[in-house]
């Protein structure tokens, strides 16, 4: 009987001490990895050269597709994404490359082109920075949640639970800015980079590119 009794007692210290001190919630579904998940976006891109006298602008969607889930080389569960590209005026896709995502304890990588990118960390907070680029050798950016919304409108879209990332430097010959748009259960929505040399007697953009994209379908 003691024993009976000092196993419930202990059963209900677990049961306490679980719900005083409940599991904390990361809000990894704002990065979600998941099967054959589909996502469809909008590209306004616009490349300028004073070089050549140019300025250039590109509308296209891209298809963003898990295909595949599989084990990298430091054994972790990494998702296959395929993105595929096509001119507005079409209607076949066209494959484009092969992005890898993985979901850690506490940050979101993306590796593309060979280059790996801390996109997000856990759990995500205003205020919270992180250096995007700790996993390559690009230069340090340093990125961080400025905003978290309870509703976000994307055109004819709508999104529960949303937050923004953003990264800025700029001086008065160049302007590297990144903004980005992610919502719990469906990942990225939106995306404004610009990243320009401009002109410092009158600051228009001599050099660089700059796009928007935004989520139009998913699934």
């Amino acid at each position: 009987m003691v024993k009976v009794l000092g196993f419930l007692f202990l059963m209900f210290a677990i049961v306490s001490c679980n719900k005083d001190n409940p599991s904390p919630d990361f809000k990894y579904n704002f990065y979600p990895l998941n099967l054959k998940k589909v996502l469809i976006y909008n590209v306004d891109s616009t490349a300028v050269s004073s070089f050549a006298g140019t300025k250039t602008n590109f509308k296209f969607q891209i298809k963003d597709s898990v295909a595949d889930i599989y084990t990298d080389a430091t054994n972790r569960t990494a998702y296959r994404i395929e993105r595929y590209k096509k001119q507005t005026n079409e209607s076949v896709w066209k494959f484009q490359k092969i992005i890898s995502r993985v979901l850690n304890t506490r940050n979101a990588e993306e590796t593309i082109d060979n280059k790996t990118f801390v996109r997000l960390v856990f759990p995500p907070e205003i205020g919270t920075s992180w250096n995007g680029n700790s996993k390559n050798d690009f230069i340090e950016k340093e990125f961080s949640i400025t905003e978290m919304y309870d509703t976000f409108l994307l055109k004819n879209l709508a999104f529960n639970n949303t937050l923004v990332t953003h990264f800025e430097e700029v001086n008065l010959i160049r302007e590297d800015k990144e903004t980005h748009t992610y919502a719990q259960g469906v990942g990225l929505i939106a995306s404004d980079v610009r990243a320009v040399d401009v002109d410092i007697s009158n600051q228009k953009v001599t050099n660089g590119f700059f796009y928007t994209m935004e989520l139009i379908a998913y699934r």
